[in-house]
């Protein structure tokens, strides 16, 4: 068997073929200079030269995949498995959800696949979870079955965001008024930081220059204005993924994925990050047990479409 692998998010497309049993290095294009996901996948083929052409592609895309053809939540590219299958002459095309290959993922991640946080055991046959902001903001649950793990995508990242503190308050309501609503996603994502640090600039009173979300993570050492955005971002970030917890019963583990937390490790406040996570009364006690982790594989989408690769049947 060769198969195609993608993981397509709104920002970059990363292709790779699984061959052998083994997954290739991946192609990284930008979405931005493709007019269809068709021509990216037409070069990233022509990168990855495979000796034979894959007859099969696994594609994990950054939106709800419920009917064809699925459109990207953030970017204009749509996909169809059966226009994808006719070009390329494969024999099948199996479009998922990006979380859903991400929590396919997860009871393949090592240990020096993830960053621990704090403390927690595992509960064997528990739910486990995956959250995690980058262009937008993911989620999904592996939910144990007599038959085998499911994954489920869902789109938690579209919950409506809790303040815990008066000003994090000031700052929803800021939300509020920028974006219409106050989800999730407008505070946990590359543009959410955006929006955080534009927030922060009018509650401080100040004029601070505009910034992209790198910008901001990296000004977050000299400038105020970045850096409370930041400890905003991390705030939210810590309840929303306690709040997911305890709705999915994640005694299995909570995995936080994505390009943006990662950035922040050497300078992350763990044991506050923690504290955050489970300050969850009256249920502080039931959330102190469950793991909590950062992803830092490079690629870890790829483990978990090689998985779904392997599993589908003609």
């Amino acid at each position: 068997m060769s198969a195609l692998l993608a993981d397509i998010g709104g920002t970059n497309a990363r292709f790779a073929l699984l061959q052998d049993g083994r997954v290739t290095d991946p192609v990284i294009l930008p979405v931005a200079e493709y007019a269809t996901a068709e021509d990216a996948m037409a070069e990233a083929l022509r990168r990855l030269g495979p000796a034979t052409p894959p007859d099969r592609a696994v594609l994990a895309l950054a939106g709800p995949v419920l009917v064809e053809p699925v459109q990207l939540t953030n970017a204009d590219w749509a996909f169809s498995s059966t226009a994808i299958a006719d070009r390329f002459g494969m024999k099948r095309v199996r479009l998922v959800n990006d979380f859903l290959a991400l929590a396919h993922a997860l009871p393949h991640l090592g240990a020096a696949d993830v960053h621990r946080i704090g403390g927690g055991h595992p509960v064997a046959d528990a739910p486990m979870l995956v959250v995690g902001p980058g262009t937008g903001l993911g989620a999904a649950g592996l939910v144990p079955s007599p038959a085998g793990p499911i994954a489920v995508p869902t789109e938690g990242g579209h919950i409506g965001l809790a303040g815990e503190t008066v000003r994090e308050d000031a700052v929803i309501s800021g939300l509020r008024a920028r974006c219409g609503r106050a989800g999730a996603e407008e505070a946990l994502s590359g543009r959410g930081l955006v929006n955080l640090h534009a927030i922060v600039a009018d509650l401080q009173g100040v004029a601070a220059p505009p910034r992209d979300a790198a910008e901001i993570v990296a000004a977050a050492g000299t400038c105020p204005v970045a850096a409370e955005a930041v400890t905003h971002f991390l705030a939210f970030l810590a309840g929303f993924a306690g709040d997911m917890a305890l709705a999915w019963g994640a005694r299995g583990g909570v995995f936080i994925a994505g390009g943006i937390l990662p950035r922040l490790l050497p300078t992350l406040d763990a044991r506050q990050f923690r504290e955050q996570f489970e300050a969850k009364p009256p249920m502080r006690h039931w959330m102190a047990d469950v793991p909590l982790a950062v992803v830092t594989h490079p690629a870890p989408a790829f483990l978990g479409l090689a998985a779904i690769a392997r599993f589908s049947t003609d």
